[in-house]
């Protein structure tokens, strides 16, 4: 995630001017003994955070602790985020992605409810006894989605866990319940006020009389922030009358200044150039440009107790005090502009995080970088954010600037293309191109125009596309290959759209060329070939070689790109007749698909390959079922084209099952749809909808007419092959001249069919393929030609079954060693090192584990481990 590790680390207890409140504490205790939530509740500056750390410190051992630090602007995806970062030490057990969860809670409505609650069941089933997750700031989360998460888990939360927020104010959170039934706990600023005795006893320690203390307290009011700057300042107040009686958040910046300025000059500088920053440490500081004794000054800092928190003791790392760091920033703001405009621009290029380095520059007035970093890095936050939140970042600047920055049309555009928003997309990259060629800027411009010409594509806006792409040459290429690589994939598709079917699989040869001088995950991503562009004659070897690259590419991450690899290649396989082969893909992107939750694509292309499998395992009804299912799920987004084709593949299975009303029922949408398409069905689909007609006239017992529609649409040559059309075509007619008895016209129409290698269209009607493969072709046909049609024939003979696998044969070898690895009680990190895999690979071994042997749990998954091993060592059994 890209998320700076001290939002998840819990402060570190510090020593110094600390009073011991042993009374609190105990409320502390007992409130998270009893109690399912504790809300801490009080302005700033009264202790919240560092009454937590010195809970936390004295936890019974084996407590487990999830420490959040909210920021301004935080919302549900980057709460999510913390969470899940927060919990790795823990290896809760996901059943699906964090990605996915977060992808999905993204959605809202009703899947965060479902997000919610998987991620509680994940928690009660960690290897703690006891856990503890602290939200600090929790007045930052104003958004309405985190706090539906929130009342969720409020609502559902475990007996192991507790949730503590700590908050400025009361979050808009349905508390009422909770404190009715006893399960909230409320602690406030009256609880957290210092009592006088407790000031006393602080101003003693600083060297005051009791007169004096008596005086701060009266000052004060409890309020230990206020105590702390006048113990700071040697207990001197201001004169009667120069401040209110009780000191508020003006009266703290006026205090906080007075401290400031009683201190050294290198030090005070110091506090303001490095109030820019969000963590403090020797590293960052020197890289913002300090040259003088920084590990010294930060001691002094921790010494001196200036409103800081220790995040990390090696090396030492702080964080100021967000009232203490808002002053000092507002100083530096006033006294040096310039300077801190700079050292705000250089903090961002310090930050890892993308949420703050982009806050960052905008506050040091610099979108324009902030837009271009996020165009730069925008696939590697897709990954890790979500196309939402993608959406969301390029949401956070102003929207004039928005609106005139190509960079951000551009960056929305690649989040709603991944979205399946084809025809908002088209319309950033639209304004992205017009604002490029305002802006003189040529290579943005072929770029942006080169996207849009998909994008256009894929809508069927056929004409135009070509008309962008005839514009563009690809080798006058400045963006280090991007342009060549998504020209060619337009080419490619065009020619697929435009059924040009036979050019297709050497524009992709191309493609692949290009993607293999330089592979990136975005590249080979957006590359990813539907079914039916790999069912173009030629896509078979090219196809294979994608299939490797694609894997080489991912290694050993869990990416969508996995998925998409094996979707592809199972589609590859099918069409080569391969079936088996490609059932085992399939089942392999249907469950790595589940871990990452929903991927539109991906299940779009495998709801339509389950359905082939079925259908030539002679199974008609679940496959039109999982053909019609997809259409009930199509996705606005793909628009009136990707409609089109969805009810294309429909009727094709209707027409394949025989189900005459289907059939007609897919033909008529299919003509209300056209029309709303001359482009692509004038220009180029004369006789789209031929070999649905053919059929359909067969079924109806009109055999005349369904001979002419067959023989209509081999006529029309390449343009016919949508989805290997012309091999089923020939299939179908040769099927019903034999019927009528026309031996020699059968052969004629069939032999074509058999030159190729592989089946590819016959697929769609085995049974005709089978009984064909049966019948004496002597003289008609060429014995090679007969032989392949046999082998085909054969190879699609029904399997056997195989017997239900005992449990330790489901794992593989991989998921035997995770699972030994669990058993000798190893954290995911440490398998992930001895096993040289990435965190988030075992993550998914552990759910592939889990799911396999039908267990909840890291525990009963090494209980289990430890039973078959003892079993396996039984005098009688085999090790």
């Amino acid at each position: 995630m890209a998320l700076a590790h001290t939002k998840t680390r819990a402060p570190s207890p510090r020593a110094g001017l600390l009073l011991p409140r042993p009374a609190l504490l105990a409320a502390v205790r007992q409130a998270l003994d009893a109690q399912r939530a504790l809300l801490i509740c009080a302005p700033a500056g009264y202790g919240k955070t560092a009454l937590l750390t010195q809970a936390l410190a004295e936890a019974p051992d084996g407590t487990a602790v999830a420490w959040v630090a909210l920021d301004e602007g935080d919302d549900l995806g980057r709460l999510l985020d913390c969470l899940f970062a927060a919990f790795e030490p823990y290896d809760p057990p996901w059943r699906t992605a964090p990605e996915g969860l977060r992808d999905a809670a993204l959605r809202g409505g009703a899947e965060i409810v479902t997000v919610a609650d998987a991620m509680l069941n994940a928690l009660e089933a960690c290897e703690v006894r006891r856990g503890l997750i602290v939200l600090d700031d929790a007045h930052h989360l104003v958004d309405p989605a985190s706090l539906q998460f929130l009342d969720r888990w409020l609502a559902r939360m475990g007996e192991r866990w507790r949730l503590v927020l700590a908050a400025r104010h009361e979050p808009a959170l349905r508390l009422a319940r909770l404190r009715a039934a006893g399960d909230l706990a409320d602690l406030g600023a009256a609880d957290l006020a210092l009592a006088e005795a407790e000031s006393t006893q602080l101003a003693a320690a600083a060297g005051l009389d009791a007169q004096a203390a008596a005086e701060l307290h009266r000052r004060c009011q409890g309020w230990p922030a206020g105590l702390r700057l006048a113990l700071g300042m040697g207990g001197r107040l201001a004169p009667p009358g120069a401040l209110p009686v009780a000191i508020d958040r003006a009266t703290f910046d006026y205090l906080a200044a007075e401290v400031l300025d009683r201190l050294e000059p290198e030090l005070r500088g110091f506090l303001l150039r490095s109030s820019v920053l969000f963590e403090l440490d020797e590293a960052r500081c020197r890289a913002l440009g300090e040259t003088g004794p920084v590990a010294a000054w930060l001691a002094e800092i921790e010494r001196r107790a200036l409103f800081v928190t220790v995040v990390d003791l090696a090396p030492l790392t702080i964080r100021l005090h967000q009232l203490f760091r808002d002053m000092l920033r507002q100083r530096l703001h006033h006294d040096e502009p310039l300077l801190r405009q700079q050292l705000l621009a250089r903090a961002a290029e310090l930050e890892a995080d993308a949420v703050r380095r982009q806050g960052l520059l905008l506050v040091a007035g610099r979108p324009e970088r902030a837009a271009a970093l996020l165009l730069a890095d925008g696939p590697l936050l897709m990954n890790q954010l979500g196309s939402q939140g993608l959406l969301d970042l390029a949401a956070r600047f102003e929207p004039g600037f928005a609106d005139a920055s190509p960079e951000l049309h551009r960056v929305k555009a690649l989040a709603l293309w991944t979205m399946w928003e084809a025809e908002l997309a088209e319309f950033h990259l639209g304004r992205a191109e017009a604002l490029f060629e305002a802006r003189g800027d040529t290579p943005g411009l072929r770029v942006a125009r080169a996207h849009r010409s998909i994008l256009l594509i894929a809508q069927g806006r056929l004409t135009e596309a070509a008309a962008l792409l005839g514009d563009i040459d690809p080798f006058a290429d400045e963006s280090g290959g991007e342009l060549r690589r998504i020209v060619l994939l337009a080419r490619c598709w065009h020619a697929l759209e435009s059924c040009r079917f036979d050019a297709v699989a050497p524009l992709f040869e191309a493609q692949l060329a290009e993607l293999l001088k330089t592979p990136t995950i975005e590249g080979w991503y957006a590359g990813s070939p539907a079914p039916r562009q790999i069912a173009c004659r030629g896509m078979a070897a090219p196809m294979e070689r994608w299939f490797r690259g694609a894997l080489q590419v991912v290694g050993e991450r869990p990416l969508p790109l996995g998925v998409n690899a094996c979707l592809a290649q199972g589609w590859n396989l099918f069409w080569q007749g391969r079936i088996a082969e490609a059932a085992g893909l399939l089942a392999r992107a249907e469950a790595d698909a589940a871990w990452f939750g929903r991927l539109v694509v991906a299940r779009n292309h495998g709801q339509a390959l389950r359905a082939m499998l079925d259908l030539v395992a002679g199974r008609p009804e679940p496959a039109l079922a999982q053909m019609q299912q997809r259409l009930a799920e199509h996705v606005p987004g793909f628009g009136r084209w990707g409609l089109w084709h969805s009810l294309y593949a429909f009727a094709r299975m209707a027409a394949a099952c025989g189900d005459r009303a289907a059939l007609e029922d897919g033909l008529a949408r299919l003509v209300r749809e056209g029309a709303e398409l001359p482009d692509l069905i004038q220009l180029h689909r004369r006789e789209p909808l031929a070999g649905l007609q053919a059929q359909a006239a067969w079924l109806a017992g009109r055999r005349e007419q369904a001979l002419a529609h067959w023989r209509a649409l081999l006529a029309e040559g390449e343009g016919a092959d949508l989805l290997g059309q012309r091999a089923e075509a020939r299939l179908r007619l040769a099927a019903a001249l034999l019927a009528g008895g026309e031996r020699e016209a059968a052969a004629e129409a069939l032999a074509p069919a058999l030159a190729g290698h592989d089946p590819g269209g016959l697929l769609w009607a085995v049974p005709l393929l089978r009984d064909l493969a049966a019948r004496d072709w002597a003289g008609l046909l060429e014995p090679a030609a007969v032989a392949r049609l046999r082998g085909w024939a054969d190879g699609l003979a029904p399997q056997l079954v195989p017997a239900t696998a005992a449990a330790d044969e489901l794992l593989s070898p991989r998921e035997a060693e995770v699972l030994a690895q669990i058993a000798a009680g190893a954290s995911n990190k440490h398998i992930a090192r001895a096993l040289d895999l990435s965190p988030h690979t075992v993550k998914r071994h552990v759910a592939n584990i889990l799911d396999k042997l039908g267990l909840n749990s890291r525990g009963e998954a090494a209980a289990w481990w430890n039973r078959r091993d003892q079993a396996s060592t039984r005098p009688g059994t085999l090790a």
